[in-house]
């Protein structure tokens, strides 16, 4: 996801109450990274950071998986329960864009004419 990042490490390590250590800095940077790379995938990779920068379940579901990754680097329990919810909601919003187009120029949500 080489656009832009509207979740900052530092509102992460807010969110997640922790100090702003090197070490954590470090480590909350990693996973907030993948986890925004992994859930881009997972929805529709032919949306831009910035379309899904502007959906609150996605900031949501990007700041619970990296919760998740910060606490259990392996996600030995698995991708957890509420993330997945997320991710189909996402998924039935973002279905409709086509692969045949560059989507990522567009900074909306889908309309009925690109559906």
């Amino acid at each position: 996801m080489a656009d832009e990042q509207q979740i900052s490490t530092e509102d992460m390590l807010d969110y997640l109450n922790l100090d702003e250590t090197p070490e954590n800095k470090a480590v909350v940077d990693v996973t907030l990274k993948a986890s925004q790379s992994w859930l881009q995938s997972a929805i529709n990779e032919n949306l831009s950071a910035s379309v899904l920068n502007a959906d609150d379940d996605y900031i949501t579901a990007v700041k619970a998986l990296a919760s998740a990754m910060f606490y259990d680097r392996t996600l030995a329990n698995g991708v957890p329960l509420g993330v997945k919810m997320l991710i189909t909601i996402l998924q039935g919003r973002y279905d409709k864009w086509p692969n045949n187009q560059n989507i990522k120029d567009l900074d909306t949500k889908p309309t009925n004419s690109q559906m």
